[in-house]
């Protein structure tokens, strides 16, 4: 048994790859793990941070679409926390070029013309509630007024694997289109998994195969994305060479440059 994972959010208690002889699966125990920190895990169904969400979006096929692991099994252990038993699809790629994000981008654009599923855990604001989280005052009235899809919410390039399989569904829920590719091309800088010298062409690659995926390409797709790259503006300045490349491009796609 291998930890994948040493410093999890609040709603999992940690992620395993088991392998056996003849088998190998991977394992993720979600549980409460308490309201503190800029990613907590709570008790409301309607709230972003809801912490069953992600074996509830398993189990109902809500995320089919996007191209996930398949479920092994999904078991309620005694002290109330939820072990999540998923095909092992394997890792993330530790980098990435512009052709391949392109791809990623594309499959999410598929993925995101279909009909949001209606369920009540399904929460809207997760991106209100994350920019507010990080100290960011912003009352995002003007992504509600934009056409919605199911957004994944954390869409950076370590959470779709070298297969393609999407994984850690934790924050999924109705958001506006563009959000998790501007995410993915910004995400992606700010941890090295995208070359800094290679952000102009990631955005338009990006841009690119998720229009095409959409089937649509308009201002209101665009202000989404926008508004989904611009999400790392909270990171300081100075501290990582990667995340002023970050912050760089989020200043020229703000400009227009």
């Amino acid at each position: 048994m291998r930890q994948a994972r040493r410093t999890p959010p609040a709603a999992t208690a940690g992620v395993w790859h088991v392998e056996t002889a003849d088998d190998r699966a991977v394992l993720k125990v979600v549980h409460n793990g308490g309201d503190e920190g800029r990613w907590p895990a709570r008790a409301d169904e309607t709230d972003p941070y809801y912490w069953r969400r992600e074996p509830l979006a398993y189990l109902s096929g809500a995320i089919d679409a996007f191209g996930v692991p398949a479920v092994r099994a999904c078991v309620e252990r005694p002290d109330g926390s939820v072990a999540l038993w998923l095909e092992d699809c394997g890792e993330p790629a530790v980098t990435r070029g512009p052709d391949e994000l392109g791809a990623i981008a594309k499959r999410l654009g598929v993925a995101q013309a279909q009909p949001v599923a209606s369920e009540p855990w399904l929460a809207p604001g997760f991106h209100r509630e994350y920019l507010r989280l990080h100290g960011i005052a912003d009352d995002c009235a003007r992504l509600d007024e934009l056409p919605q899809a199911l957004c994944h919410n954390d869409f950076h390039p370590g959470n779709v694997l070298a297969d393609g399989s999407v994984i850690d569904w934790a924050y999924c829920g109705p958001g506006a289109v563009g959000l998790d590719a501007g995410v993915l091309v910004v995400d992606g800088i700010a941890d090295e998994v995208v070359a800094p010298d290679e952000a102009d062409e990631a955005v338009d690659a990006v841009w690119s195969g998720y229009t095409a995926g959409l089937g649509r390409d308009d201002e209101a797709v665009r202000r989404g994305f926008l508004e989904g790259a611009r999400r790392l503006r909270w990171l300081p300045r100075g501290r990582k060479p990667a995340w002023d490349a970050a912050l760089d491009l989020i200043d020229r796609l703000a400009s227009g440059a």
